[in-house]
């Protein structure tokens, strides 16, 4: 009898499991996320801590009611609870932290930094009344803070701006960096390894103390940004010490680089203007580029026929734009009208009758008027009266003559 042959059953693959054991799983791994996360410290959003909003691990600061302190990295102050407010807090930064952040609007009383700490700015309109350290600081970052006091040393990396208002004791800046002095500013010494030192807000005649200044380096590239006008350091900062070490130190006023830094604090003016020079009914006379803040020289000029030169109509002593000087002219007086000779009196003919000649001064004499003659004979009146006068005068020369004979036989 043929044995019988066994066949295996054949093995069924198992069914496929429903898609919605995968939706299952996925969420019971978001919701173990979730709560490792919420167990775990890490970053929170911003949180009111006194004035301030604060960002950053919650066990990496503290608030006490009076101050914020920083105890870890990652901390950033935002901005404050109520922007509207005047109202401001003090920070007090731990040693060992590297760096807290500020956002924008920040209003910091005192700042204090226990170990060497960065402050790293993100924003603009940031305010510190007193930086306190115990070791020198250093502030960086695309924002800007307004600093009162610093009591050490701050170093101004890319791309900070600060603002200095009051004391400090040192600053340096590094290039990308702007350091701005305020009217009421001092400082015991910059050091200005590239970037900016802003000082076009300080007032002529009321310069800022700062002990020294030293500027350049080979390889570097500086800026002194000074207000309109300023032809020399000294009129801005009153400087006990000035080292200027090479490097190009551009100066540049109302926006324009007029010039470069010399040894001796002056600035080498470069930057130009255009002075044209006007005379008679609009002709050209001469032009000229003159360096700004300096003085044009004027040509000479020829008035016109009955005219003269009276000078010109506006000042070229202190050029500060380009300039149309023009000049001036006086019309002369008119000559006197000049009398017309007297012509010669007419010879004959029937002209203008002759004045009569000057009577001639004649000695006056004594005489007897001219006799009458008489009415009835017509005769010449007294012929005897003649007789007896003349007799008359031979008796008074008898007399003469015998008184001067007399007086010889006296």
């Amino acid at each position: 009898m043929p044995a019988e042959t066994v066949v295996p059953p054949r093995f069924r693959a198992p069914e496929p499991q429903p898609r919605r054991h995968a939706l299952t799983l996925a969420i019971v791994v978001c919701a173990l996320a979730a709560v490792l996360f919420a167990l775990a410290p890490g970053q929170a959003d911003a949180a009111p801590a006194g004035p301030f909003d604060v960002e950053g691990p919650a066990d990496a600061y503290t608030w006490d009611g009076a101050v914020l302190s920083v105890t870890g990295d990652g901390v950033t102050i935002a901005g404050m609870a109520d922007p509207t407010s005047a109202a401001m807090g003090d920070v007090r930064v731990a040693a060992g932290v590297g760096a807290i952040n500020v956002g924008s609007g920040v209003r910091i009383g005192t700042l204090s930094f226990a170990g060497v700490t960065a402050l790293r700015l993100d924003g603009a309109g940031n305010e510190v009344q007193a930086f306190d350290l115990t070791r020198p600081a250093n502030v960086s970052g695309p924002g800007s803070v307004t600093i009162a006091e610093a009591t050490l040393p701050l170093d101004l990396l890319p791309s900070a701006t600060v603002t200095l208002t009051g004391g400090a004791y040192s600053m340096s800046i590094w290039a990308g960096a702007t350091l701005v002095l305020e009217p009421g500013a001092s400082l015991s010494n910059i050091t200005h390894f590239g970037g900016t030192l802003d000082l076009s807000h300080i007032v002529f005649g009321a310069p800022v103390r700062v002990l020294g200044y030293s500027v350049g380096g080979d390889y570097t590239s500086n800026t002194i940004v000074a207000p309109f006008g300023a032809t020399r350091l000294s009129e801005l900062m009153t400087l006990d010490h000035l080292f200027v070490n090479g490097g190009d130190t551009a100066i540049v006023e109302d926006g324009e680089r007029v010039g470069t830094l010399q040894d001796d604090g002056s600035f080498l003016i470069t930057a130009t203007r255009t002075v044209t020079f006007v005379g008679w009914e609009g002709q050209v006379l001469a032009t000229e580029e003159v360096p700004l803040f300096s003085a044009a020289t004027a040509p000479d000029v020829e008035a016109p026929e009955g005219y003269r030169f009276t000078g010109w109509d506006v000042d070229f002593s202190h050029i500060v734009q380009n300039l149309t000087v023009t000049a001036l002219f006086e019309k002369l007086p008119d000559p006197a009208p000049q009398p017309e000779p007297a012509s010669a009196p007419p010879t004959g003919g029937s002209g203008a009758p002759s004045a009569a000649p000057a009577p001639t001064s004649v000695p006056a004499s004594k005489y007897y008027p001219a006799p009458k003659k008489l009415a009835a004979t017509g005769d010449a009146a007294g012929w005897g009266l003649g007789a007896i006068a003349a007799a008359g005068s031979a008796a008074a020369a008898t007399a003469v003559v015998a008184a001067a004979a007399g007086k010889r036989r006296g």
